[in-house]
């Protein structure tokens, strides 16, 4: 092996670097949000907070540092765009999946056969 390879640092290959995570605060779920077209106030407006301290963002490391700009915790994502790292309290989250788990469900109730209409036809075995 050359003297220049073993100087150099170890390698993160590329694929491992966009991995967007951050450590979860007991009784909250976090994740990152992209400041673009109002997302992240209109996350505001449905009880999300912006993280504020840098000590809470001790993520995958596989996603580079974070960066603390008005004391909210960022991260580039790329093409000039940053993530805002957003917390909400777990009743809140829970609140929310299950509302959408209940719209799902609405609309796959639209989606079950009617046997008396016969919709997805008829098959017979003749002898």
């Amino acid at each position: 092996m050359s003297e220049i390879r073993r100087q150099r640092p170890t390698r993160t290959p590329i694929g491992a670097g966009n991995v967007l995570t951050a450590q979860q605060r007991p009784g909250y779920v976090r994740r990152f949000v992209n400041d673009v077209d109002g997302r992240v106030e209109r996350f505001i407006e449905a009880g999300y907070e912006p993280v504020k301290t840098p000590m809470a963002d001790t993520s995958d490391p596989k996603a580079g540092k974070a960066s603390i700009l008005s004391n909210v915790v960022r991260k580039p994502v790329g093409g000039g765009m940053h993530a805002v790292l957003m917390e909400i309290p777990e009743y809140w989250h829970a609140e929310d999946q299950a509302a959408r788990q209940r719209e799902v469900d609405a609309i796959e109730e639209t989606m079950a056969p009617n046997e008396d209409e016969g919709q997805f036809g008829k098959v017979e075995i003749k002898r």
